[in-house]
C-alpha cells in the first residue's frame, strides 16, 4: 500500500495555514459572541481548527518516516551484498531500486535517474538525503560520506551504517512502548477530573445557585452556576492542554507531537461539559 509523502517542509505550510484559520475564528468568535459562555466551545473550535489538520499530516508523516527508515537497514546491507560481489556502485543502485522497499523504492529510482544523467554518487545521495529530509537519513547520509571519503570499503561502511539505523529504530520502538503507560496516565487524570468536576458541580454547586436564585435565604453562592461551570471547564482545558503536550514530550520526544493529544482532550472535555454541565 503506497502512503502518501509527506515531509517536514509541508508539516510547516500546513501548521501555518492551519494557525491562520484558527486566529481567524478566534477573533470572529470573539466578535460575534463577545465574553458570553459560548466562546468557551468557539475556543475549542479554533484550537482543533489549528491542530487537527497538522496532527493528521504529522501521522500521515510519520507512517511514511517510519516506512523508510525502517526499509533504510535492508537497503543498505543489499548494497553492500552486491558490492561484495563486485557490482559497480550504480549497477548495485539499479538492482536496489527494482527491489520493495516501500516508499523508499520510488526514491532510489529517482536517485538512479539523476547518476544516469551525469550526478556521482556522494552527489545523488545528498540529493536524495535532502528530499527524503529526514534526521536520520541526514546522519546516516554524512556517515557514509564521511568513510567513503577517506578510503572506506564502501560494503563494510554500508554494513555498519545499516547497524547503526537499526539500532537508532529499536532504541526508539523500545522507548514509544515503554512510555505508553504513561501517556494512558494523562488521558485517565482528565478523565477523573471531568468525572470529579461534572459530579461534584451537579450535585453541590448547581443546587445551591438554584435555591439562590429561587430566593432561600442564608444562601449566597460564591459563583452562580454558569461561572462555576467556565471556571470549571477552563480549568479541564489547562489540564487538557498541557497533560497532551507533557504526553507528547514523554512519549515522542516533542512538545508539539503532543498536541494532538491535548486536541483529543480538550474536545472530550468540551463534549462532557456540554452534555452534562449545561
Amino acid at each position: 500500500m503506497n502512503i502518501m509523502k509527506i515531509t517536514r517542509a509541508t508539516l510547516r505550510r500546513t501548521a501555518i495555514v492551519s494557525s491562520i484559520a484558527a486566529v481567524a475564528i478566534f477573533i470572529a468568535s470573539i466578535f460575534f459572541y463577545g465574553l458570553s459562555p459560548d466562546l468557551d466551545y468557539l475556543l475549542i473550535v479554533a484550537f482543533t481548527v489549528g491542530v487537527g489538520p497538522v496532527s493528521l499530516a504529522s501521522i500521515i508523516h510519520k507512517r511514511w518516516k517510519n516506512k523508510i527508515e525502517k526499509a533504510v537497514p535492508e537497503f543498505l546491507r543489499d548494497l553492500a551484498t552486491s558490492i561484495r560481489t563486485g557490482m559497480p556502485i550504480q549497477a548495485a543502485l539499479e538492482h536496489a531500486s527494482k527491489r520493495m522497499y516501500g516508499p523508499l523504492t520510488d526514491e532510489l529510482k529517482l536517485m538512479v535517474a539523476h547518476m544516469s544523467w551525469g550526478m556521482n554518487f556522494d552527489e545523488a545521495l545528498k540529493e536524495l538525503s535532502e528530499r527524503i529530509d529526514l534526521p536520520l537519513v541526514e546522519k546516516a547520509t554524512v556517515l557514509i560520506l564521511e568513510a567513503s571519503r577517506h578510503g572506506g570499503d564502501l560494503s563494510d561502511i554500508f554494513n555498519s551504517t545499516a547497524e547503526y539505523v537499526e539500532n537508532v529504530n529499536t532504541w526508539g520502538l523500545r522507548r514509544k512502548m515503554q512510555t505508553m503507560p504513561y501517556v494512558a496516565i494523562f488521558y485517565f487524570s482528565v478523565a477523573l477530573f471531568l468525572f470529579i468536576v461534572i459530579l461534584i458541580s451537579r450535585m453541590i454547586f448547581v443546587p445551591i445557585s438554584e435555591l439562590a436564585e429561587g430566593g432561600v435565604p442564608m444562601i449566597n453562592p460564591v459563583l452562580t452556576s454558569t461561572q462555576t461551570r467556565r471556571v470549571f471547564l477552563h480549568t479541564s482545558l489547562m489540564e487538557a492542554f498541557f497533560g497532551g503536550i507533557l504526553a507528547g514530550k514523554i512519549n515522542e520526544d516533542s512538545f508539539l507531537d503532543g498536541l494532538k493529544h491535548a486536541m483529543v482532550l480538550a474536545i472530550v472535555s468540551g463534549v462532557a461539559f456540554f452534555l452534562f454541565f449545561r
